[in-house]
């Protein structure tokens, strides 16, 4: 692709050091950017006859063509379920990139629909916020990730105050900064079950619907997580001694 990837332009180019000289792209060509990545996986999910997942979607996996226009690739670790028969796809080994994987991933091995959409929240905070995924306090801490601070910055009411520092002023919605990060932590949900699905985040970002109610404060992971028809009276089996939260999980 002409403009190559993605995270140079978020990040630099690790290999020029800090003296790095990369557009800084505006407001706009990122919402298209996350718009770009959002259709292409929404197509992967429910467009194609056998469901794809892609199974690593992080900024250096989003090509930009001469228009900055984003193409999702690397499809290395991509693969294919039924969409009726299918549920996941489970490995011995967990795949993805650290950062990006979704906390259930470090107990199921499995990828779902799920996991692709957390992987997605977690580029739109970077893409907004023009931060990797795991530098916000300079610990490679799970729970110091960007997912942490910007849901830190959500629940003190300041969420616009995260977006990358280079953007003008003038440039920037607020209202459409808000919105597109709050639509990041709904996809960052650490219950798989409340992430709204790829189309949902489209009509989301098309205006046609508002984005998910996102609590707070970050709710604990807790596993096996309870779906939204979970009813604690008629269900209460499940509660003796199997929801196990975890707070600290760590990629490797």
């Amino acid at each position: 692709m002409p403009n190559g990837s993605l995270d140079k332009y978020l990040f630099g180019d690790k290999d020029c050091g800090d003296n790095y000289n990369f557009k800084t792209l505006d407001w706009e060509t990122r919402r298209r950017v996350i718009n770009g990545v959002a259709q292409a996986l929404d197509y992967l999910h429910d467009g194609c006859e056998k469901r794809v997942l892609h199974r690593d979607i992080k900024a250096s996996n989003i090509m930009l063509d001469s228009d900055y226009n984003a193409k999702l690739g690397d499809f290395g670790l991509a693969r294919t379920i039924q969409k009726r028969n299918e549920t996941h796809h489970s490995t011995k080994e967990i795949a993805g990139t650290p950062g990006y994987m979704a906390p259930e991933t470090f107990l199921t091995g499995r990828a779902t629909v799920e996991t692709d959409v957390y992987a997605f929240g977690v580029l739109v905070l970077e893409v907004v916020c023009g931060k990797r995924p795991g530098n916000v306090y300079s610990q490679d801490d799970y729970k110091n990730s960007i997912v942490y601070w910007v849901w830190d910055l959500y629940g003190k009411g300041k969420v616009v105050g995260g977006v990358d520092a280079r953007l003008k002023k003038e440039e920037i919605v607020e209202e459409e900064v808000d919105c597109v990060l709050v639509l990041g932590l709904a996809c960052c949900h650490p219950n798989p079950h409340k992430r709204p699905s790829m189309r949902t985040v489209l009509q989301v970002l098309n205006g046609e619907a508002a984005p998910p109610e996102v609590p707070k404060e970050r709710p604990v992971f807790m596993w096996p997580a309870m779906p939204p028809s979970f009813k604690e009276a008629e269900d209460s089996s499940l509660i003796q001694g199997t929801l196990t939260p975890f707070t600290e999980i760590t990629g490797r």
